[in-house]
This record gives structure tokens, sequence and C-alpha cells, in this order.
């Protein structure tokens, strides 16, 4: 039996986590952190409304003696404020370890993303567990995710005795997933095609990454772990499952023009053209060292959750 504390608890990955953890015997207690209430209610949680920045975290896991920390409190739309976001990712990463660190817990699970890896021309065809993440400077959220990779693995040289688990979810979807990625995909006429429509992506439900930091916690694991969907879809494949036409748009045209929209708040608009690079390049993941080390099964198929996702806001798929 032991405590966890989990961040980001009314997050969708976290809300799912909970569910998990309600049903584990190996979860004694769960302290809950989060600024907004929690979406799934257990009596083994004790909620504290408060920001991942805010100091008295330390003392929160200190006197509840938190044997695991579970990371899940982050940013994932893009913000017009850089820097609020990167204060809100990184630095509550920072106060995060340092709580942790302070607490003397024994294990710490916490969320990356395959986004840390960058979508660069020349990446693989899949990037392994054992592969190095490699900074995306134009897109604030995949670089939080590059330097809190590289703040954790400082945490685990500075205190060795605690297991670090660092988890690399692809794009993740599920019936409470509502992010600036699916509603690019729902909200415009058209899809953008930002070189080959044949470019293949990822997309993973949302309780087959829950189920990847359950066996994580279970076991105490440590290391790198990927939590991706079967297979892959197209980018043409998404287009058409929506019913969408694919409209070309050359680089040197579009990138400018998405910055200027968001800098102007435009509608529909809702990430700088950095983004764009992750339609542009693949940057798809292996998942087969997590699966082996923590005996997964069988995932959901890419192409099922994206369905899953035109099926959820009424569009059926073609």
């Amino acid at each position: 039996m032991s405590v966890v504390a989990v961040t980001g608890c009314s997050g969708y990955i976290g809300s799912r986590l909970l569910r998990f953890m309600d049903e584990s015997e190996k979860v004694s207690r769960i302290i809950g952190v989060d600024l907004n209430p929690p979406r799934y209610e257990t009596p083994k949680m004790d909620f504290h409304r408060l920001d991942v920045r805010d100091p008295s975290l330390v003392n929160l896991f200190t006197l509840n003696d938190v044997a695991t920390v579970v990371h899940l409190a982050f940013i994932v739309n893009p913000l017009h404020d850089d820097d609020l976001m990167h204060d809100i990712d990184v630095g509550g990463t920072r106060n995060v370890l340092a709580a942790t660190a302070a607490c003397v817990a024994r294990h710490l699970v916490i969320a990356s993303s395959t986004t840390a890896f960058g979508a660069h021309h020349d990446n693989p065809d899949w990037l392994t567990e054992k592969d190095q993440p490699r900074l995306q400077r134009q897109y604030t959220y995949a670089a939080d995710k590059f330097e809190n990779e590289m703040i954790v693995r400082v945490f685990k040289e500075e205190n060795p005795h605690v297991k670090v688990a660092v988890v690399r979810p692809c794009i993740v979807y599920g019936p409470n997933v509502d992010n600036y990625l699916s509603r690019f995909i729902l909200r415009l006429p058209f899809f953008p095609a930002v070189g080959d429509t044949g470019m293949q992506m990822q997309f993973v439900h949302e309780d087959d990454v829950a189920e990847v930091f359950m066996r994580i916690l279970e076991k105490e694991a440590e290391g790198y772990f990927h939590a991706c969907g079967e297979g892959t879809i197209s980018v043409g494949e998404i287009a058409g499952m929506a019913g969408k036409p694919i409209v070309p748009l050359p680089a040197k045209l579009i990138y400018p023009v998405i910055d200027l929209l968001w800098k102007l708040h435009a509608p529909l608009i809702e990430g700088p053209s950095g983004m764009l690079d992750f339609l542009r390049y693949r940057w798809t993941a292996s998942d087969e060292l997590t699966r082996e080390e923590l005996g997964l099964g069988p995932r959901m198929h890419s192409r099922d959750v994206v369905r899953l996702m035109l099926e959820t806001h009424g569009i059926t798929p073609r």
C-alpha cells in the first residue's frame, strides 16, 4: 500500500488513471492536485485545489508521506503567452521535482510526449524508447517537453534513490478529451496539407494511456516508455474519413500566414506555425520495448481512435 500524489488529476489522463487507481490494492491514498475540480470521485482521494507552481506543494507531499508522484499537470492547448505556458509547464515541473525530493518519494512518473522528439525531416520512421529527444524551437509545447526531459535527467542524477519513469504518449483522444488537435481536425472546413498527404500519424485512446501509467505504478518501473495506438493513419486518410477536401498549401506561404492569424487571435487558429511541422514531417514512435517490459496487449488502432473522435462529435466517418 502506498500514498500516490497525482498532479493534473482532473485532466483527461488523470481522470482515467484515477479509475484504475481506485481499483488497485497497491494504492492506499491519493493526493490529488489540480486547479479544476476532479471529474472522477474516489474515497481514496484527498483533493487539493493548487497550482503546481505553488511552493506549498513541498509541505503537502511531505506531510502526507507521499511515496509515489505522478506528474500530469501541463498546458496542452497553446497559449498566446509563451512565457506563461513555459512557466506552468517547466516551472511547474521544477516545483514538483523539488517536492518529490523533499518528501523522499521512491517513485516519480512524469508525462512527456512523443513531440519531445520533434517533427524533423530526418526522423527515422520509428522513434524508439532509446532514441534521444530533439528540440523543436518553433513549437512551445514540444520545446517545453524537451526541456522537462532534460530537467528530469538532472533530477535523477541528483536523486539516485528515486525510480524515475518518463511516459511519452502520442496524440491522445477519447470521449473525455477536448484539445486543439482534435478541434483542428474537426472545425476546419478543409484539411491543410503541407507536404506529402501520405505522411503517417499516430493516435492513442485515453484508456490505453492510463493503463500504461497504471502498469508503471504497479511495477514501480523506471526508464522511458511510449504510449501509442496500433499502427498509423495518413493525413490523407484522416481527411477522407472526415469528408473534408485536402488543400495543398506551400510552406513559404502558410507558415507566415498562420503566425499572423495566431497573433491576431483569429478564430479556428489555435496555435503558431510550428504545429504545421507535425503535419509535414513524420514523428511516429515505436512502443515495442514498453509493451515487452509492462506486459501490454493490443492497443486500439490509430484509425479507430480517429473514427471515435469523429463519431463523438457527430461526424459519420467515410
